[in-house]
């Protein structure tokens, strides 16, 4: 256990069962299916309830703040630092069940979802009244806008139209107590402080979240899809610094290194690109019909005088998808490249990408580790993964310290650790070079307030732990024998 929670007894699980019903497991089998997430790493929860609606999650949160029982909100379970992991046990709300569209309202621009409402099942909803709902981070296929809400997600379109935060209109959710609380258009207010923002990028530490409203945007007019490639990775990183000076309207600017885009183009296409690249970008405008055809023009003039070797135009739906569906496919692509994928989603201002790949493949050589390298270039948040065997101790020391030093190198640029992941357990220890004392301490008092008890989420932000790649813990595998 973490802190001072506790775990679940009897009287506890009676009640538990009362509440849910058939939808929730005590049982090893359930409970193994959400132990993990995208980190491979693993802590097994104590019981798994499915809810239905609100009331079933404040009952639920409100049992467990009477018997100190922590309570881990979960969505598809894609993130990459831990953030839905039980690490004290507890009892895991996983939201499957509560994954409807509530409201579309075209007039006004907004939609109301549930938490499990899957991104891209969002999208194709509110395209079809010729509105779009712009964040998408990679995993929008399987990833929830509870989770984007949490951890704040970005995306390609980050560049032009802002991360989950800027379409965040109101909330409903939980308290630490068991209470419903409600903010922005959903409180039914439109005076005095709007305390959403503040739960935005929490990482479900201090509510559980049971609805949102989101703002929605006009589709654009136009747009157009360009591809590029580069002699190195240095010479597409400068091609981004001054794209992002023209002042056109760019919608996508995803970099990619050389080996990412072969790995990426075989795993889509089944063989390796013709042509031997070291380094790519994936550009979109988006706008105007005349807009997007004179950028076009001038973007092709900027990539060519940064010695891109090739400039093409996607021609047609077919093509512009085969071209998406490779940078969505990076993550399972490059996974095959080790036992063990350390991905690091670090963010620097976007004129210091060109110096900060360059200190990227320094640390690189240092460690002997292979680190690749994409991301969403058009606002400096830069994935980089570094490769190794999981039976290589001498591998692990070394990734610790090369992940310590891009930490360190993104930072002294006026970057920070997390573009958009978040820091869960992994940044954890990491979060000391980024915020001061002073804003620990708030970030702790705050943690405080609205979760005196620490039930929510516990061990996650906060956490005066080593990174679990590290010194991989035993876990809880002992599980509920009292249940």
């Amino acid at each position: 256990m973490t802190g001072n929670v506790a775990a679940i007894d009897r009287g506890t699980a009676r009640r538990l069962r009362r509440l849910f019903g058939e939808a929730i497991s005590f049982t090893r089998e359930d409970r193994i299916c959400y132990s993990f997430d995208a980190t491979d790493l693993r802590f097994l929860p104590e019981a798994v309830a499915w809810p239905g609606d609100a009331a079933q999650v404040a009952g639920a949160v409100g049992i467990a703040a009477e018997s100190g029982v922590p309570v881990v909100a979960r969505g598809a379970g894609s993130g990459y630092t831990g953030g839905s992991l039980p690490l004290s046990g507890g009892l895991v709300l996983s939201f499957e069940r509560m994954n409807r569209v509530l409201l579309v309202d075209a007039k006004r621009k907004v939609a109301v979802v549930e938490p499990g409402v899957v991104n891209d099942d969002l999208r194709a909803r509110v395209e079809a009244v010729g509105l779009t709902y712009p964040p998408d981070p990679a995993s929008l296929r399987v990833s929830t806008i509870g989770g984007n809400v949490a951890e704040s997600a970005g995306g390609p379109r980050t560049v032009l139209h802002g991360t989950t935060r800027d379409y965040v209109a109101g909330l409903e959710m939980v308290t630490a107590e068991g209470d419903i609380a409600r903010t922005g258009v959903l409180s039914g207010s439109r005076h005095g402080w709007d305390g959403g923002p503040l739960f935005v990028g929490s990482e479900g530490t201090l509510a559980v979240l049971t609805r949102v409203a989101l703002r929605l945007t006009e589709l654009a007019e136009s747009f157009a899809t360009l591809w590029a490639e580069f002699p190195s990775l240095g010479h597409a990183a400068s091609a981004v610094a001054q794209l992002t000076a023209t002042g056109l309207p760019l919608s996508v600017l995803e970099i990619l290194d050389g080996d990412t885009y072969a790995c990426a183009h075989e795993y889509v296409l089944g063989a390796a690109p013709a042509d031997s690249a070291e380094g790519a970008l994936l550009i979109e405008l988006e706008g105007s019909a005349r807009e997007v055809t004179e950028g076009v023009a001038t973007v092709s003039d900027l990539v060519r005088s940064n010695g891109a070797t090739g400039v093409r135009e996607a021609v047609g739906e077919k093509e512009r998808e085969e071209i998406w569906e490779i940078r969505r496919s990076i993550s399972p692509a490059i996974a095959r490249l080790g036992e063990v994928k350390i991905n690091e989603d670090i963010a620097v201002p976007r004129s210091a990408i060109p110096a900060f790949v360059g200190e990227m493949r320094r640390i690189s050589s240092e460690a002997g580790l292979p680190i690749l390298a994409f991301g969403h270039a058009g606002d400096g948040n830069l994935h980089v993964n570094i490769m190794l065997k999981r039976a290589g101790a001498g591998e692990l020391e070394r990734a610790r310290r090369a992940v310590s030093g891009l930490f360190a190198v993104a930072v002294e640029m006026g970057g920070a650790l997390s573009g958009e992941h978040g820091i869960g357990i992994t940044k954890a220890e990491h979060l000391a070079t980024e915020l001061s004392p002073v804003s620990l301490d708030l970030t702790a008092r705050l943690k405080g307030a609205l979760d005196g008890r620490g039930i929510l989420n516990p061990g996650k932000i906060l956490a005066d732990r080593p990174n679990p790649w590290w010194d991989p813990p035993g876990g809880n595998e002992d599980g509920c024998d009292r249940c």
